[in-house]
């Protein structure tokens, strides 16, 4: 339809995060699959709040999947 409006499409952020010892490695996409960043955070407290403020700033994170968890960042 020719000036129709398209409804606003929401974001929804899934974050996969590889942990290491110093550092995670954090990738985001969307609800689709498309990459949307890339960030790397030391493993503490306000590299934690930094990964998840900047995840936030595409949209509201819908989950995260974090691989090596137990090994590296039980924390995380």
């Amino acid at each position: 339809m020719i000036g129709a409006e398209r409804p606003e499409t929401r974001v929804e952020v899934i974050l996969g995060v590889d942990t290491h010892l110093e550092f995670h490695v954090a990738v985001a996409v969307d609800h689709l699959g498309r990459r949307l960043g890339e960030s790397s955070v030391p493993t503490t407290t306000k590299g934690y709040e930094r990964l998840l403020c900047w995840a936030e700033g595409f949209g509201p994170v819908r989950c995260a999947g974090v691989e090596g968890r137990t090994v590296s960042s039980p924390t995380i």
